[in-house]
């Protein structure tokens, strides 16, 4: 069994280095063709709408993403993350992933009627977490970006060029994720949307609460007129003091989240640890027939510890 696991690690390590290397081989090359993913899109086509409507389907946010009311936040939050969905990607991953974890199952618990469950708990719980620490990193990127963007918007309407202008010249001299969400802001402005929902459309799409900020103030500055570079420049003035105030907090609460992390991981490494030494040492208590109730117990303690600690260090301000 041990040999086993030990072909499935290398098998899986070589799959995801191939992947990282081709990944990072195919990002430099794009990055020479464009700036963004959608003038990347457009360098092939010129058609402004299919470049829209191929983004929105890759991205998993058709028309009809908001109207499915059991899907509905599943697909907000993977339209959220950015990965595009690749069926071919999609099969390897979940075939490979699968078998070390079935794998990885097998090996840690022994009892036949748990594993099953354990095995169908933690294959769901993988691509979600996937899909969040893709959401999050992007979202990051998106927050740091955000107030460079609205800088590039003050320059074009202090030239004299109107708002769907300015949007436009974000779109094509930012980076992802902020050139691609402006550019189908562009492209939503180009085709009737309304500002305001245009606005909404970016925010659902995102998530960045930064965005609520934005659209307050292009809708009350569209409905009550106003000086709108000063506006923006006040914006981006904000948002930059938000984000220097969000390091600070993450810096002084650094020391709690490790601690956080390594308590969660330290029982699970403890007992693969005594598991590989002793394969034995846990058959009394997986026998005695209390084991899965032990630590389901457990798990829920655990789970709420963690749920009361990052509240503690992820709050409103």
């Amino acid at each position: 069994m041990t040999l086993v696991l030990l072909y499935a690690a290398v098998f899986i390590a070589a799959l995801i280095s191939a992947e990282a290397l081709l990944r990072g081989y195919f990002r430099t090359s794009e990055r020479h063709k464009a700036v963004n993913r959608r003038l990347s899109l457009l360098d092939g086509s010129e058609d402004h709408g299919k470049a829209y409507r191929d983004m929105l389907k890759e991205r998993g946010a058709g028309e009809n993403w908001r109207s499915l009311p059991v899907m509905q936040r599943l697909r907000q939050l993977y339209t959220q993350s950015g990965i595009k969905f690749d069926a071919k990607r999609f099969a390897l991953y979940t075939i490979a992933g699968a078998i070390l974890v079935w794998l990885v199952v097998q090996f840690l618990v022994p009892s036949n009627l748990v594993r099953i469950p354990v095995f169908l708990a933690v294959s769901f719980l993988i691509p979600v977490l996937v899909v969040w620490r893709a959401r999050a990193s992007r979202m990051r990127k998106f927050t740091e970006k955000l107030p460079e963007a609205l800088d590039v918007a003050n320059r074009s309407l202090a030239a004299g060029h109107p708002l769907p202008a300015a949007i436009a010249l974000v779109a094509r001299e930012m980076p992802d994720p902020v050139g691609s969400e402006f550019g189908l802001l562009s492209d939503e402005l180009t085709y009737g949307v309304t500002l305001d929902d245009a606005l909404v459309n970016l925010s659902d799409r995102v998530g960045v609460e930064d965005l609520n900020l934005l659209a307050i103030s292009l809708s009350v500055q569209a409905g009550t007129g106003g000086n709108l570079v000063e506006i923006l420049q006040n914006l981006s003035k904000t948002l930059r003091d938000r984000s220097m105030l969000k390091a600070k907090v993450k810096a002084i609460s650094s020391e709690g989240r490790i601690t956080a992390i390594f308590m969660s991981l330290y029982p699970f490494l403890l007992y693969a640890m005594i598991k590989a030494l002793s394969p034995s040492y846990f058959d009394p208590v997986w026998d005695s027939g209390y084991g899965s109730i032990v630590v389901t117990v457990l798990l829920v303690i655990m789970a709420i510890g963690n749920v009361i600690l990052y509240k503690m260090v992820n709050f409103e301000y």
